[in-house]
């Protein structure tokens, strides 16, 4: 998986896989206390960037449990259609 180089300079393609690691090791530490836990709001995106440092109480209504989600899947699919571009595509 990670034997492929996101950049051509070595230093930094190992501190962006050293960020790309730790963010999914992060993620699935969340992921497991929520399975044990049930506490949702820890999956809350915001929360997870501790946006609430500079925002208090940014993630304490419910519906602020949902937003952060749209916010995300609103990220993921710019990045995927401006920035992975067409590859894959046989022309």
């Amino acid at each position: 998986m990670l034997t492929h180089r996101f950049v051509r300079n070595r230093y930094l393609d190992a501190f962006l896989k050293l960020v790309l690691l730790s963010g999914l090791t992060h993620i699935f530490i969340l992921l497991a206390y929520y399975a044990k836990n049930g506490d949702l709001a820890i999956l809350n995106h915001f929360n997870i960037l501790d946006l609430d440092l500079f925002f208090p109480g940014i993630t304490l209504t419910s519906a602020n449990n949902i937003f952060p989600f749209v916010i995300l899947f609103s990220v993921y699919s710019g990045v995927f259609f401006f920035f992975t571009g067409s590859r894959g595509k046989k022309k």
